[in-house]
């Protein structure tokens, strides 16, 4: 079976009336199903990039997506695991690649074992579609998508990165902030978020190289919100009357008297959707407020999570990543399985591609012991250096 030949096939199967369309920075996003339920969770997920004006009637897209609810069904061809980053769960997908009709590029299906969904992607004008249980799987619906975004982007160029990111409001100018597994980058930028900053990306950047060579890098987000466990949530003294609404009524009542150490060994995972928990931003002179969500900044720097628990007191200190392989590898982000041949023809994936997109910007080590307060207060002075 050729690729084309499944799209068809899967597309011919229901009719998908319910749209939404969205605008990341100048690309344009449609997603049709044919769950009224999941669309309107979205729309609700991604408000703050929703079309308006001409592009929400437009039927064309650069990303379009095909969304079909419905049962776990096998998969249309035969499956394998694929070569999977040390740590990571071998049987986390499946997936197998299927050749293009008349020498086309193709494309892949995957299979997620958790939930059984499963994906249909290619390197042509789509639909990539997503089939099974949709509506009950919104956060693999919001990686689906953010991943066709991250693939156009990482064929134009611009470098992959694990790391979280905010914006200075008062600037206009980025921080990507990367860590270790587990060091906490993402609850640092909710730690800046809550003093003030915009939010730009959760766990992956984009880096977009200076277009003239004495210009700085851009720092790109994607559209997916913090996913907490209540350890973040209610564990954070300078967090929690922000973040515990993201948690279901009953379990703030449930976990209110737990222990951090306990709190933080739950791995049930919430969306903490940024303008429900911090507000919208004011605007001057009484205009109408905007979402504290962007997507893209100047990149005033790299902010690099190299502490441990217990480690003592945290410091701060400038650092010259080309001089600290070990650094680097902390922001660097191996493209996954929903990255197709083409694309990764065309991506910076060597150490040496990833510092010459960051164009020279500076970096700050935090190390030593964890400390979320001190470190949020120094990305302020160093952003604003």
């Amino acid at each position: 079976m050729s690729f084309e030949a499944l799209v068809r096939a899967l597309a011919a199967r229901a009719a998908a009336p319910h749209v939404l369309r969205l605008r990341l920075e100048e690309l344009s996003v449609r997603v049709r199903s044919n769950s009224e339920a999941t669309i309107a969770d979205l729309r609700g997920y991604f408000a703050p990039f929703l079309a308006s004006g001409a592009d929400a009637q437009a039927n064309a897209a650069d990303i379009d997506l095909l969304f079909l609810d419905g049962p776990v069904e096998e998969p249309p061809v035969a499956l394998a695991t694929r070569p999977h980053l040390p740590g990571k769960r071998p049987d986390k997908e499946r997936a197998a690649d299927l050749p293009g009709e008349n020498g086309g590029p193709g494309g892949r299906v995957v299979r997620k074992q958790a939930t059984g969904m499963l994906f249909v992607f290619g390197a042509g004008p789509g639909p990539d579609i997503a089939l099974g249980p949709c509506a009950r799987n919104r956060n693999q619906l919001v990686n689906f998508l953010c991943a066709r975004y991250m693939e156009r982007r990482v064929a134009a160029g611009w470098a992959l990165g694990h790391a979280a990111g905010v914006v200075a409001p008062r600037t206009g100018r980025g921080l990507a902030l990367c860590g270790f597994c587990g060091m906490g980058k993402s609850t640092l930028a909710l730690h800046l978020v809550a003093r003030g900053c915009d939010f730009l990306s959760n766990d992956r950047v984009l880096v977009e190289p200076a277009a003239a060579p004495a210009g700085s890098a851009t720092l790109h987000g994607i559209p997916k919100h913090p996913r907490l466990n209540p350890g973040t949530a209610l564990g954070n003294p300078e967090l929690t009357r922000h973040l515990a609404q993201a948690l279901p009524e009953a379990l703030r009542r449930a976990y209110a008297d737990s222990p951090p150490s306990e709190l933080y060994a739950v791995e049930d995972k919430y969306d903490a959707i940024i303008d429900d928990c911090f507000g919208p931003a004011a605007t001057p002179l009484g205009g109408p407020r905007r979402s504290r969500f962007r997507l893209a900044a100047p990149l005033a720097g790299v902010v690099v999570l190299n502490w441990r628990h217990g480690g003592g007191p945290c410091t701060a200190q400038r650092v010259d990543l080309a001089q600290r392989p070990d650094l680097l590898s902390a922001l660097r982000k191996p493209p996954g399985v929903f990255y197709l041949t083409p694309a990764l023809a065309r991506a910076r994936l060597t150490p040496a591609q990833h510092l010459e997109a960051l164009c020279g910007a500076p970096a700050l080590e935090l190390c030593g012991g964890s400390d979320f307060s001190l470190a949020a207060s120094a990305c302020l002075d160093f952003i604003s250096e």
